[in-house]
């Protein structure tokens, strides 16, 4: 049987644009058994990836010592894997599965590729999933990059279904604004786009989501538009079903604009002057649209004029 090893650093969003090279790999290996090595705050990520299967823990960005690294290298070689991918190329990751015998170790070109058996190059902007999917070349795929995928369980899919209901919302649909923690992206912003959205469509809803650090912008906002409606998913299936029930997704860069791209939903991102789009988005695609804050200014000055004409664009 064929085992395979991926480390994928990085939050729930870099998952996400894993996910089609995950998928493709389990496609093509269907009998395979594909790990990955994420970090702690990546880990419930794969409650919605149906191509992995082991999760196992890491801290990349820890002061790790040589006791977590051994503890790493024991765990991977007990494993026997046939090939490991790294997402990004770490000297010290790099020599760890040197030593650890894997006989194809695949990354892109980066720190210590000289201990690496396979180097695949990439465009600095090009669309990280696609980057990522690349690195099969070294194992003879060469399928074009799917669409990120998620797998929802149906008791996700029946929150949200409850949540609608709870809400008081109806068929028509909804309109969802993911605002983030209060410095990304300010509460008057958001109330004028929602404000304005409010007097062109009069019909339909606009929930805001509770998430982590965002209780004080939540507050502002519902101040300054009480019929805002707002949910609580409690968990990334529940905030991604969510998401897919939308008619449209409105949020500020970050982990839940990846959901948004990935279950298909109508989405209007708002990126700092820093985030590359070709390279976190699927631009080509035509529900997708963003803007951006120009250079040397923050993300929290772009206009929601700015955020509204794009919405409202053809």
């Amino acid at each position: 049987m064929m085992r395979i090893l991926a480390l994928v650093p990085g939050g729930t969003g870099d998952q996400l644009l894993f996910f089609p090279t995950l998928d493709t790999l389990k496609q093509q290996y269907p009998n395979a058994e594909i790990d990955v090595v994420v970090e702690p705050r990546s880990l419930a990520t794969y409650r919605i990836c149906q191509s992995v299967n082991r999760v196992l823990k890491f801290d990349y960005n820890d002061r790790n010592s040589l006791a977590d690294f051994g503890n790493l290298l024991g765990t991977i070689r007990d494993r026997e894997y046939d090939a490991a991918i790294i997402t990004q190329s770490r000297f010290s990751i790099n020599i760890l599965l040197w030593l650890s015998g894997i006989p194809k170790r695949i990354s892109l070109k980066g720190q210590g590729d000289f201990l690496l058996t396979d180097i695949i190059s990439a465009a600095p902007d090009e669309y990280t999933a696609v980057q990522s999917h690349n690195l099969l070349l070294s194992l003879g795929i060469q399928k074009p990059c799917p669409p990120i995928k998620v797998n929802l369980p149906k008791s996700d899919l029946d929150w949200a279904t409850a949540e609608q209901k709870r809400l008081g919302i109806k068929e028509s649909g909804f309109i969802l604004l993911n605002c983030g923690a209060y410095a990304n992206y300010p509460a008057d912003s958001w109330a004028e786009i929602a404000t304005d959205i409010k007097s062109k469509l009069p019909n339909l809803p606009i929930v805001a989501i509770d998430s982590v650090n965002n209780a004080e912008l939540l507050k502002q906002l519902t101040i300054k538009l009480p019929e805002i409606l707002i949910a609580s998913p409690t968990d990334i299936g529940k905030l991604t079903a969510l998401i897919a029930a939308a008619n449209l997704f409105i949020c500020a860069e970050g982990d839940a604009m990846q959901l948004g791209v990935a279950v298909g939903t109508a989405l209007v991102a708002i990126l700092g002057a820093n985030t590359s789009a070709s390279k976190w988005l699927p631009i080509q695609e035509k529900r997708i649209k963003y803007v951006q804050a120009s250079a040397g200014q923050s993300l929290k000055e772009v206009s929601p004029q700015t955020v509204l004409a794009k919405i409202w664009e053809g």
